[in-house]
């Protein structure tokens, strides 16, 4: 029983970790100007404060896909782990 609650448990988790960074690969193809932009600016050293407070919550969605991402992979090796 609790081997079937972390196997399923990880793998919805997986599932949804899967749609996070499906999301975010989709978000991540920048427009040609805004590649050209960040080109010729590549430290942000011209950004005002509203794109660095943008690029700050993209960074804290990436770090929730990452730590999203690491939950599935345990919670999956724990279901395995344990015998039926």
């Amino acid at each position: 029983m609790l081997d079937d609650t972390f196997t399923y448990g990880g793998w919805a988790l997986g599932l949804i970790a899967v749609g996070v960074w499906l999301w975010l690969a989709r978000r991540a193809v920048p427009s040609f100007e805004s590649f050209v932009r960040g080109f010729d600016d590549e430290l942000g050293l011209s950004a005002t404060p509203e794109e660095r407070a943008h690029c700050a919550r993209w960074y804290q969605v990436r770090q929730a896909a990452m730590a999203l991402t690491a939950v599935a992979a345990l919670c999956l090796s724990i279901g395995f782990a344990i015998p039926d």
